[in-house]
């Protein structure tokens, strides 16, 4: 996997070019974060107003029908959820995506509105937590229920995080064993229970109930609220998966916590506002915990250079392994 941290200022030309394509009388870039791709503010340097967010994709990444997959489903979130999500803005010529050529490769980027308002992450405290998890809850149902009604979602052109993708040798974010100076003991619990998770997930299924297009990362990063308005932003990770892998998701970086069950619960009480949840898929959710928490160590493998990463490894390894042997103590 390539590495997007070796020439930051790269990204930063690209943006500045794709800003000059859109109706602005004037845009400068302001790097908001760095993944898998790299989103930029797009501001008016004389006024400070906020014009539009910025996202460049890494080459390779997302195909162009990925993209238009994304703005496909935005434009239905708006008109049939009580949720908003960032419209995409066409350019100066009216299309949606805009391709870049620089150092001998190709950067699709796409411009969404921006959205005022703050995330919910802004208020970290332990209080705020379950009240955070409702609403992460609540969120996540009325995306679940109107992929569930739309017809559209026959066409989208987006991975599948299955078992294969996410934890599996070949996963889209790399292999979890490469994870630094793991040991061959981690190493060979972990794979015990990658075994053991992909025998629980065969025998749970795929089902029009269970399975369908998910955000995949909704996090109290990628919700803001003004007043009684939800926001959600940060589509980039969107695709095909379980229901349960958006419980698991809020929980990133976290799932160590003492208080994962009274969050887990205050999820569940926001989703059953909206859909059911059953026993079945109640009996999974460590399953699915786990397997999210595995697939952070791919991501983190192969981005290890970067300075963000290296603050989330703190520990993280000693986290991941508490996880494992109440796993393995659970279904082992």
């Amino acid at each position: 996997m390539a590495n997007n941290f070796e020439n930051p200022e790269l990204f930063l030309e690209v943006a500045r070019t794709a800003a000059k394509r859109y109706p602005f009388e004037r845009s400068e870039a302001k790097l908001l974060a760095f993944s898998e791709n790299a989103t930029y503010l797009i501001y008016d340097p004389q006024t400070g107003e906020s014009l539009c967010v910025l996202r460049v994709g890494r080459p390779g990444y997302h195909t162009l029908e990925e993209y238009q997959s994304e703005i496909d489903w935005l434009r239905q979130i708006n008109d049939y959820t009580p949720l908003k999500v960032a419209n995409p803005l066409a350019a100066s010529d009216g299309s949606y995506i805009q391709m870049v050529e620089a150092d001998g490769a190709v950067y699709y980027c796409m411009a969404t509105e921006f959205l005022s308002g703050a995330t919910l992450e802004n208020d970290n405290s332990p209080e705020a937590a379950p009240a955070h998890f409702r609403t992460l809850g609540e969120t996540t149902a009325y995306l679940h229920r109107q992929t569930e009604i739309w017809n559209g979602t026959k066409d989208i052109k987006r991975a599948h995080w299955d078992y294969e993708n996410m934890i599996g040798e070949e996963g889209l974010w790399g292999n979890w064993r490469d994870y630094p100076e793991l040991t061959s003991e981690q190493e060979a619990k972990i794979a015990q229970c990658c075994a053991i998770i992909k025998r629980r997930l065969e025998r749970y299924g795929k089902n029009d109930q269970n399975y369908g297009v998910i955000h995949a990362d909704l996090r109290d990063t990628n919700i803001i609220v003004e007043g009684d308005q939800i926001k959600v932003i940060d589509f980039d990770d969107f695709g095909f998966g379980w229901h349960l892998h958006d419980l698991a998701g809020a929980l990133t970086f976290i799932e160590e916590r003492e208080d994962v069950p009274d969050l887990v619960n205050a999820w569940l009480d926001g989703y059953r506002k909206v859909l059911p949840f059953t026993d079945t898929d109640f009996s999974e959710i460590d399953t699915f915990i786990l397997q999210r928490r595995i697939q952070m160590l791919a991501w983190m493998g192969s981005h290890q250079d970067s300075t963000p990463v290296q603050g989330y490894m703190d520990g993280y390894m000693d986290g991941t392994m508490e996880l494992v042997d109440r796993y393995l103590k659970l279904f082992g």
